[in-house]
């Protein structure tokens, strides 16, 4: 049986890890504004790209919707403006999916090995 090798590794959770790690520093109050427009910048089309790979990958149609959902949301061009608690929510909700995207990415790659 073939192992995962750690280029495949990192290529099926780096998106979705980066996407963590800016989601929890977001959560921090006390962030500048341009912060919050880097995210958007950033999150918006990894989360376009998960909701491509999991409907087009079969990993499904749930996760797809919901990336899709949080694309649309942290779409920099055409902003939705919302207050701190919804935001918060929302970030919290980015790790969510971004967590269970690189969770079924994963399970599928052991899968094909």
């Amino acid at each position: 049986m073939n192992q995962i090798t750690p280029k495949k590794a990192a290529l099926i959770w780096l998106p979705e890890a980066a996407v963590v790690v800016l989601a929890v520093i977001a959560l921090r109050k006390g962030n500048p504004y341009d912060y919050y427009v880097f995210l958007r910048w950033i999150a918006c089309p990894i989360f376009a790209w998960i909701a491509w790979k999991a409907y087009s990958r079969g990993y499904g149609l749930l996760l797809a919707i919901a990336a899709g959902i949080l694309a649309v949301l942290f779409n920099p061009l055409l902003r939705v403006m919302l207050d701190r608690g919804k935001w918060e929510i929302l970030n919290i909700a980015m790790i969510a999916v971004a967590i269970w995207s690189a969770a079924v990415s994963f399970k599928s790659m052991e899968r094909q090995t």
